[in-house]
């Protein structure tokens, strides 16, 4: 298209003697097709020019045009389709999560949640970080975090819980208010900023408040005091190579561990997971259960075990 812009003014300069501008408009109009008649009168080599600047120009310009509306139509037909195909996955989650900011707090939290192969939604404002998520297959939202529209096309219906971590507190209470209407019995962590906060993160409804700044301070003093014992805790909790985790599960009452202490119900020789904490229905913890202590229907057991002892036990506790 350019080699005949720049020959065809050229050629109807020099064969025809017309100025720049006149040859510029000529093959300007030529290969538009509008139809406007000619600048000057054409003499043979003009017409033959006039020809053949149609002949090639239109067709190429016909092809150019093609191309960049099949790119155009092409780039919105599998963006269309990337978004369907996200939105069915979405809607087909149950139990998952939903990450609302993705900072450098809720790519932590995202880490997290792909190394316990949890199921989880991020919903995050910058449009930067579709291509991100896209690349590791991890399905998102782009759009405003604090939308109940958003939020329903998280699946906030069928959540487990939600973890509130933008940068903004402002933003934080406003998702965690929304979300709670959305979904009564949704389990919701915020993160808060500042010491003042917290306190209207929980009248919004979370169920947890934290901080990283007071989470940072208070690890790096125990980092401090016990290095040691931070380094077994990091060993057993994020090891690559050693896989224990944490578990809670709560007692149903068709469970057969009700109303057994823990030497009857033999969890440890069922099961393989170790037991360090029972949750009473009134909310106290029994922080060194024994041999002799009851479980009653409703109680959290808090465990650590290699994830096929946790399914084990999770089976024992239903």
């Amino acid at each position: 298209m350019a080699v005949l812009i720049v020959g065809g003014t050229l050629g109807y300069k020099y064969l025809e003697g017309w100025p720049l501008i006149d040859a510029f408009y000529m093959v300007v109009i030529t290969l538009s097709t509008v139809g406007f008649r000619e600048v000057h009168a054409l003499n043979f080599v003009g017409k033959i020019l006039t020809m053949g600047i149609i002949i090639c120009g239109v067709g190429t310009a016909v092809y150019t045009l093609g191309q960049a509306i099949e790119i155009i139509v092409e780039g919105e037909i599998v963006g269309f389709r990337r978004k369907t195909k996200m939105d069915k996955i979405i809607s087909e989650m149950r139990n998952h999560y939903i990450i609302c900011g993705y900072g450098r707090v809720g790519h932590q939290v995202a880490h997290e949640f792909l190394a316990e192969k949890r199921p989880f939604v991020v919903i995050d404002s910058k449009p930067e970080t579709a291509a991100e998520l896209e690349g590791q297959n991890i399905p998102y939202i782009i759009g405003d975090i604090t939308s109940d529209e958003q939020l329903e096309e998280g699946g906030i219906r069928a959540a487990k819980g939600l973890i509130a971590c933008a940068d903004s507190d402002t933003a934080n209470v406003f998702v965690t208010l929304s979300a709670r209407v959305l979904n009564p019995k949704l389990f919701i962590v915020a993160r808060a900023s500042q010491k003042e906060t917290e306190e209207k993160l929980k009248k919004a409804g979370a169920d947890r408040v934290l901080s990283p700044y007071f989470i940072a301070g208070r690890r790096l003093a125990t980092l401090a005091v016990m290095p040691t014992a931070m380094d077994f805790l990091d060993t057993v909790m994020h090891s690559e190579h050693l896989e224990l985790n944490l578990g809670e599960y709560k007692v149903g009452e068709n469970s057969k561990l009700v109303n057994k202490n823990l030497g009857e119900a033999q969890i440890r020789q069922n099961s393989g997971a170790y037991i360090l904490s029972i949750r009473k229905i009134t909310g106290n913890f029994v922080l060194q259960p024994v041999a002799d202590t009851v479980i009653e229907a409703g109680d959290i057991l808090v465990t650590i075990g290699t994830p096929k002892q946790l399914v084990l036990l999770e089976k024992l506790a239903r």
